[in-house]
């Protein structure tokens, strides 16, 4: 972020006083000085040398408003739609209509306290500028449906990169499956650990079978991801469009570890599902006495 501080020469030391604030918020400034003869001086040079700043602060007042050289540099800031402000030279001095909506400042330290915000802002705005750029240097492009295909490829790097461009990390697929949920068929614990670091829900539930990630995890006997996902505050007795927990699916693979697991994490064995079975019932109906005893 590189903010143009522009000035003419009456207001040169207010605009030095202002680099000076920028410069100890660790933000950079460009200083731009406007005199008599500037209209001698090559557009193309001036320009060029603007283009450097992502932002625009005037140092104004009554008679530098009126001046040529600031209609140009408002104009210029408005048509590339570069962020600017202005800083009143003078605080009685009222801003004419065709300024409204640009912020204000009458004060250095409130100019201090509005680029600082604006300094944060502008990190986290490039940081995503910067990852939608690497996708699509990757051949990536920025869809929800290369986003999925990354996650049920297992691209680490490139789920990364969709996160970090601002992604939401519940998106959904073509189907209705939570990127969560794909990450888990697909056996990706390493995705399905960064999106829930990004802020996906643990319960999210798919549209085409209504199953969560825990219930993908059971549907795979994957034990490993069933205790992680139980650890990071997943449902057990949540139920599919049949009904159906993870435990009952469980059941249904004969699968002792990710029973076991479920259980000690409070999965409830008699929660019907709609046929009126529960996984006790199932576990008895096909005599898997192991997994009976676990929940007797």
């Amino acid at each position: 972020m590189t903010v143009a501080i522009t000035s003419d020469r009456r207001n040169l030391k207010l605009a030095s006083s202002l680099m000076a604030a920028l410069g100890r918020l660790g933000v950079g400034a460009l200083g731009v000085k406007f005199g008599a003869r500037w209209r001698n001086e090559p557009r193309a040079k001036a320009e060029l040398y603007l283009s450097k700043a992502s932002h625009f602060m005037h140092v104004v007042d009554a008679r530098s408003a009126d001046e040529a050289w600031f209609a140009y540099l408002v104009g210029l800031a408005r048509g590339d739609g570069r962020r600017q402000a202005l800083y009143r030279a003078d605080p009685s001095w009222e801003l004419p209509p065709w300024l409204a909506g640009l912020p204000v400042f009458d004060g250095v330290e409130e100019a201090e306290a509005y680029y600082r915000v604006e300094a944060d802002e502008w990190e986290v705005a490039e940081a995503r500028r910067r990852a939608r750029a690497d996708l699509l240097e990757l051949g990536i492009s920025w869809h929800a449906e290369s986003f999925a295909h990354c996650v049920a490829e297992g691209d680490y790097r490139a789920v990364q990169m969709f996160l970090d461009s601002g992604y939401p990390p519940d998106v959904r697929d073509k189907h209705g499956v939570p990127m969560a949920s794909l990450a888990a068929r697909h056996r990706h614990h390493g995705i399905v650990e960064l999106l829930l670091d990004a802020g996906a829900s643990v319960n999210a539930q798919s549209d085409d079978r209504a199953f969560s990630p825990l219930m993908d995890a059971a549907q795979n006997g994957d034990d490993t991801l069933v205790r992680y996902l139980l650890d990071r505050g997943a449902d057990p007795d949540l139920v599919s469009k049949d009904g159906q927990s993870a435990l009952v699916i469980a059941v249904g693979r004969a699968d002792l570890p990710v029973c076991a697991s479920l259980l000690k994490a409070g999965a409830d064995p008699d929660l019907p599902d709609k046929l009126g079975l529960s996984a006790r019932k199932y576990a008895q109906l096909f005599k898997h006495a192991d997994i009976a005893a676990l929940m007797a």
